[in-house]
């Protein structure tokens, strides 16, 4: 998948000179040497801004000359390839993000992309939130157990980075997908680590739904009456719990 190569400094040069159907001395110049061209191209000289401002307006004006609109930028030139993976991650899960992409099998692509590119350039703030993101996906499709490994690793890169928000979400990711799949004694367990994180008053909820559905109500109960700010739903199982305790 070509989408996934990103190339070095210099090899974008010569992708983007072929494709031009240039050659190297069509953009060597005063002080522009053709062999300064070719050691770049060939990874064995590096750039400074100066050089890659000549390569971009000397790029864009040659395509202008062919009736093509390019719009090349010096910093091309000087990314490196886990700048460029950077990039490429952050606009396809911006994509995500903002439904611009409904379609699921145009998402699963999409994260597949995004994980295999930040795990190459380990890019784990990256990685994290794809996991989480993957994970979501995989809940609402009902997958709980596959939703709970990608929380996982989700968690195990929060944490490497010392995201507390990440961490918490994946417990409370966790600790619904567990709940979901009848496992409320697991579920209880992961809203717990959230907690000790955030004690805010939706983990409270779940904790006291989860005992609910265990029957244990003197328990929910204690939870439920902690909670500060009930809305309709904290109500609704307030009334519940409050009938059978």
């Amino acid at each position: 998948m070509k989408e996934l190569t990103i190339l070095e400094p210099g090899q974008r040069l010569r992708e983007i000179r072929k494709k031009l159907g240039l050659k190297q001395e069509d953009l060597a110049g005063e002080n522009m040497s053709k062999n300064y061209i070719s050691m770049f191209e060939n990874g064995k000289r590096r750039i400074n801004i100066i050089n890659a401002s000549y390569f971009a307006d000397i790029i864009n004006n040659k395509a202008y000359e062919k009736g093509i609109a390019l719009n090349v930028t010096a910093s091309y030139f000087v990314k490196n390839e886990k700048d460029l993976a950077r990039e490429k991650c952050i606009d396809w899960m911006d994509k995500i993000l903002d439904k611009k992409e409904n379609n699921k099998t145009e998402v699963y692509k999409d994260l597949y992309k995004i994980i295999y590119l930040s795990n190459k350039y380990k890019l784990e703030d990256i990685l994290a939130k794809a996991l989480e993101l993957k994970g979501k996906q995989l809940y609402r499709n009902g997958l709980y157990s596959c939703a709970i490994t990608h929380f996982s690793k989700s968690l195990s890169y929060y944490t490497k980075e010392l995201d507390d928000v990440g961490i918490e979400n994946s417990y409370l990711a966790i600790g619904k997908t567990h709940f979901m799949d009848g496992n409320y004694r697991m579920a209880i367990a992961y809203y717990n680590l959230a907690s000790l994180i955030e004690n805010e008053d939706f983990i409270l909820y779940y904790k006291a739904l989860s005992y609910y559905k265990l029957g244990e109500y003197e328990i929910a109960k204690g939870i439920i009456d902690k909670i500060m700010f009930k809305d309709e739903r904290v109500i609704e199982l307030e009334n519940y719990i409050y009938k059978n305790a």
